[in-house]
């Protein structure tokens, strides 16, 4: 390469920085027409036709006499001028006659002359909602020029005949405009593949279990792939140090797609086009990859948000638990975080390398996007399972904090930077909007439907339980219980599950708790006396809650108050409210046997199974082992049964309805003989379904023991009620 020719093509790169620092230089204008009907590739088109938006941009640096003063950039001192008025552009004639003939002559012969007049009524001025039209149409334009032009004007001049454009600066102008689009548009759809899946992946799975599978292949399947811990023994009990939790097989193989799916998207399908007047080489991959992943944040971001949502329209059309989609919900949050951090550093090292980071942090859109992901990053630190665990409240409160930080920061570093030109906004709106009608629509009107204000009448137990009775309240599942007048965290709510209240059907008459009372002491006395406010206050749902300190211990201290104490009931949730066939415990042909598992409150899961008018006629049998530290909490249920229970729980045997019950009181349940005996054993016909609530380590074991028996032979299903975080 000869010296003159490395001197000119170091000139035409001097001059196209030039161009790009000029627009900091000048106060970047991010500002255009706003888009219509969707996002780039997604019902939008940025640039259509290409070849008219590089012709414009190739045109729009020669210096145009508006009579006012010299417009443009000269090319050869490097010397920069204020850019040209939009009425300059829109008015001068050798302008549109140099960007008409670049069009004519590179633009295919085939483009629609509507549409290239189109593009030319709106962008000749520039990209506007409110700018002049311009002076002559594209073709009036074209016919004006009458000998065609045969060179470029020089950069040093005005531009004062029809020029040719430079061709290099034409094709870098094409490769960025071409590359760049190709690539946003498959940016969009990869992120929309990403959330379709998604959202439809858990709803086809789910009606897997509607073929007609053979039994003993169904329970070998769910045995080896589905139920147990992905490894090692514990998925409800805390590993790696009690910072995390090991998902199940089933949740694995689906976490393990979310990230696959992910990481070959952010992996293929690049558009690299040189020259290019934005990015060359390793650099141009690089910011693809950028933005690629900034994209696939905002679906991902999307999906983490309906995932935890108690509304989650995916609860009422799949049998997957909310425990479940809790927990890809952080693996998809934590995914977010990532792929944010990840385009900040990429477009970071860029400004840096570029040396133009001092004037692009001066930009709105430049710290908003810092701000969005810093408060990203912190959700991290302030949600791992300790402190979820131990400081809920903090946890709870910096969750939503932080989550709006982030939020709003990726809206305005969005919106700053583009002004709903592409409609790359219309992400972080649908996964706010998500989040609002969560919080601001559903939650409200399931608080309103069970009564605004509603007075909870708290109970002792022991030392360890407490009874939370609402009287005038029909719900089932799981409510969210708020206590607004004991802490000034009004939002501060916790779950738990329903049990009903009849205190018309009772064991025992007045006289005989009387008579117990003169001989059982104190705490029969008590329990006297909350037997009697109970027939006062009538129906409703009652709540069992262990007392673990915060919330639990203030509502202790209201125990007797007749008034009782403020509360808000948000509900009803649990799998009971699928619109497809319910996912709880129930007998069938195939599995005629349910098999219950509780542990201390956990029976509270378990209760309102068991009183369904189909157990009366249920083929197989109905069997409930109960596990309680205390004997106070066995006679609390006791009472809530009143003459629906046969026999007493204390005695270890008992029945309610259809099902014989068994409780081992200060004693761990023997599941594993248990499960052998009942699964393995002559005590049944047909499948069993088993159903696990109590604590993490019960709910394991069970888990565990159920997915052996069933690689022996056992036919099997399992079942665990857990809810919440």
């Amino acid at each position: 390469m000869s010296s003159r020719t490395s001197l000119t093509h170091l000139r035409s790169l001097l001059v196209i920085a030039v161009l790009i620092v000029s627009a900091v230089a000048a106060g970047k204008d991010f500002t255009g027409r706003v888009a219509h009907g969707g996002t780039v590739g997604l019902g939008v088109k940025q640039w259509d036709p290409v070849c008219a938006y590089a012709c414009r941009n190739s045109a729009a640096g020669f210096m145009l006499d508006c009579g006012e003063s010299h417009h443009g950039m000269d090319h050869g001192s490097m010397m920069m001028h204020h850019m040209p008025s939009p009425q300059c552009y829109a008015t001068n004639e050798f302008f549109m006659q140099t960007l008409a003939w670049c069009i004519h002559t590179h633009c295919p012969q085939d483009t629609p002359i509507s549409k290239l007049e189109t593009y030319w009524e709106m962008n000749v001025a520039g990209r506007k909602d409110n700018q002049p039209l311009p002076k002559y149409s594209y073709q009036d334009a074209l016919a004006r020029i009458i000998d065609p032009p045969m060179e470029i004007v020089n950069s040093t001049e005005i531009l004062n005949r029809t020029s040719l454009v430079n061709e290099w600066f034409y094709s870098a102008n094409y490769g960025a405009l071409s590359a760049i689009e190709k690539n946003i548009s498959v940016d969009n759809v990869y992120t929309l593949v990403i959330v379709l899946t998604c959202t439809l992946g858990p709803i086809l799975l789910s009606l897997v279990r509607f073929l007609p599978i053979p039994q003993p292949l169904a329970t070998r399947i769910y045995s080896t792939f589905i139920d147990p811990p992905a490894f090692g023994s514990n998925h409800a009990v805390p590993t790696f140090f009690g910072m995390g939790i090991t998902p199940t097989r089933g949740q694995a193989l689906f976490i393990m797609y979310i990230w696959g799916i992910n990481i070959i998207l952010s992996g293929v399908s690049y558009t690299i086009v040189s020259p290019n007047l934005w990015y060359e080489g390793p650099q141009a991959v690089a910011m693809s990859i950028a933005n690629r992943v900034g994209m696939l944040s905002f679906g991902n971001l999307i999906l983490s948000i309906l995932y935890s949502s108690r509304n989650n329209l995916l609860l009422y059309v799949t049998n997957w638990s909310r425990s479940t989609f809790v927990l890809l919900h952080r693996w998809l949050g934590f995914l977010t975080i990532i792929q944010a951090c990840l385009h900040s550093v990429l477009y970071l090292q860029f400004q840096v390398k570029l040396g133009t980071h001092a004037e692009e942090a001066a930009y709105p859109y430049w710290y908003w996007g810092i701000i969005g992901t810093l408060g990203f990053t912190l959700i991290l630190p302030f949600s791992i399972l300790p402190i979820r665990h131990k400081m809920y409240e903090l946890f709870l409160v910096s969750h939503i904090v932080l989550f709006l930080i982030a939020i709003i920061g990726t809206f305005l570093h969005v919106y700053f930077r583009y002004y709903w030109q592409w409609g790359y906004e219309i992400w972080v709106a649908v996964a706010f909007a998500f989040w609002g009608f969560d919080r601001f629509v559903m939650r409200p009107i399931k608080i309103v439907q069970n009564g605004l204000v509603r007075r909870a009448h708290i109970s002792v137990i022991d030392e360890d339980y407490l009874k939370v009775e609402i009287p005038g309240i029909d719900t089932q599942g799981q409510a969210y219980l708020y206590f607004p007048t004991l802490t000034w965290r009004i939002w501060e709510n916790h779950p738990f599950s329903v049990l009903p209240l009849a205190p018309a059907s009772r064991s025992t008459t007045p006289s005989e708790d009387l008579e117990a009372g003169k001989e059982g002491g104190p705490e029969a006395k008590t329990r006297i006396a909350h037997v009697g406010d109970e027939e006062k206050r009538g129906p409703g749902i009652v709540f069992f809650i262990r007392r673990m300190g915060g919330l639990t211990s203030k509502l202790a201290a209201h125990t007797g108050n007749p008034n009782g104490v403020m509360t808000l009931v948000e509900g009803s949730y649990g799998p009971e409210s699928s619109i497809l066939n319910s996912p709880i415990p129930r007998p069938s042909t195939q599995y005629p046997n349910l098999l219950f598992f509780a542990g201390g409150v956990g029976i509270t899961g378990v209760l309102p199974l068991l009183d369904r008018p189909f157990l009366a006629s249920a083929p197989g049998t109905t069997k409930l082992f109960w596990g309680v530290r205390t004997e106070p909490l066995v006679r609390a249920v006791e009472d809530l049964l009143g003459d629906q229970g046969v026999g007493n729980f204390v005695d270890n045997k008992a029945r309610w309805g259809n099902a014989d019950v068994k409780v081992s009181i200060g004693e761990r349940i023997n599941i594993k003989e248990v499960l052998e005996v009942e699964l393995l054993g002559q005590n049944g016909n047909g499948g069993t379904t088993v159903m696990v609530c109590g604590p993490p380590s019960m709910r394991d074991d069970v888990r565990v023991m159920v997915a052996q028996l069933g690689k022996r032979g056992a036919i099997v299903r399992f079942t665990e009620d857990q809810y919440g975080w």
